[in-house]
């Protein structure tokens, strides 16, 4: 019996490796949409003194996780590890909050044991969308989804500074949802000036942020940028709005799929006609003035259009 055929590669996409079908592959829609709720959770809700509440507010980032590794492309056994790690987070998030000290704070807060993971999503994002080289609507939700999930990384670390050093993080005691937004003031550059980081460890991590955020920015985004306007089409007749250049963009990888001529290549990139073509196209146009051409005003040899001033002409 003759072995089956692999899968195709997907086309318009660079890196991709034959492994068992993945529903999830580049759903970022799914990953934004977890981001988003964990930094919701985060940042309304107050979790402190309630076990249940901080177990949910960071099974959230979990999950995010889960499904960036899905949509990123990992092989399977990269998926399953992903999947062991955040059970065994999950297990030790929960063994950390029966763990408190002589003053009655947790030794270890939860946030510590979920910085790992909600460091390591942004990186699995960004990876596999570098790899597109057709710029759809997925490509943009991964890039929106890694830059928030930043600062879902930052408001863990900002706790978790906040637990080990001896002064507080703010000089003050402050509840869990000015941890997250901290962080966003501090990713955007915004900088209320309302809450401040007052010790040395807080300032420079403060300062990291704002750095990579503004980096992640002008590099990262900027590249996307820059490949979603090189594929768009020249001249007038070309989109004049993002909603229509998401159509023509969405077009040109389902031509690609299709393995249409002329459209994209394996690597997404669109093609172009070769100079013979051009010459082709040109010596069709009226008043054209190459050989056998049958055009009005024409002059070349043999022509045949009114006006014609060739060979045996009257």
């Amino acid at each position: 019996m003759a072995p089956a055929a692999m899968p195709p590669r997907p086309r318009g996409v660079r890196g991709v490796r034959a492994d068992a079908p993945n529903p999830l592959l580049d759903r970022f829609g799914l990953v934004l949409l977890l981001v988003l709720a964990t930094i919701a959770v985060q940042g309304l809700v107050d979790v402190r003194g309630s076990a249940p509440a901080q177990l949910f507010a960071h099974a959230i980032s979990g999950l995010a996780l889960v499904a960036a590794a899905r949509a990123s492309g990992s092989p399977r056994r990269w998926r399953r590890a992903v999947d062991v790690v955040v059970l065994a987070v999950v297990l030790l998030s929960l063994s950390t909050l029966a763990w408190r000290r002589a003053d009655g704070n947790l030794a270890v807060p939860p946030e510590t044991t979920w910085l790992l993971a909600a460091a390591l999503t942004p990186v699995l994002i960004a990876r596999r969308v570098l790899q597109h080289t057709v710029v759809t609507i997925q490509t943009i939700m991964g890039s929106v989804a890694a830059y928030l999930q930043i600062a879902v990384a930052y408001a863990f670390l900002f706790q978790t500074l906040d637990a080990f050093t001896s002064s507080q993080l703010f000089g003050q005691e402050v509840s869990t949802t000015v941890y997250m937004y901290f962080s966003l003031v501090t990713i955007s550059t915004v900088g209320y000036g309302d809450y401040a980081a007052v010790t040395e460890f807080g300032r420079m991590a403060a300062a990291s942020e704002a750095v990579i955020g503004q980096v992640f920015l002008v590099t990262f985004v900027a590249l996307i940028v820059s490949r979603f306007a090189a594929g768009m089409p020249r001249g007038s007749g070309g989109p004049r709005t993002l909603r229509e250049a998401l159509a023509s963009s969405r077009a040109r990888e389902t031509s690609a799929e299709g393995g249409s001529p002329g459209g994209t290549s394996d690597a997404g990139v669109v093609g172009t006609e070769g100079p013979d073509a051009r010459r082709a196209d040109d010596s069709t146009r009226p008043g054209s003035t190459g050989p056998g051409s049958t055009g009005p005003g024409s002059t070349g040899p043999g022509s045949t259009g009114p006006g014609s001033t060739g060979p045996g002409s009257p």
